[in-house]
């Protein structure tokens, strides 16, 4: 009778430990899903960025060269004197 009193109680510990380790996943879980939700917005923020590459210089040679040198120009720092 008392061998079957602390099979019991073993049991019942057994099944305590397994809903605490449930419990344990599910916080996992939620976390996993938060970082899920994260990485989605992420990629669609990505997406939804201008790409610089798709935006190809159409004139002439000598446009883009005076383009080229008016962006130095405005970029440029002036050291000492000059």
């Amino acid at each position: 009778m008392f061998s079957t009193i602390k099979k019991m109680i073993d049991r019942v510990k057994s099944i305590d430990r397994l809903y605490e380790r449930i419990e344990i996943l599910e916080t996992k879980i939620k976390e996993y899903d938060g970082f899920a939700t994260e990485n989605e917005a992420l990629w669609e923020f990505l997406d939804e960025q201008k790409d610089p590459s798709s935006e190809i210089y159409r004139g002439s040679a000598e446009d883009l060269e005076i383009e080229i040198s008016d962006l130095m120009l405005r970029s440029m720092k002036t050291q000492g004197d000059a």
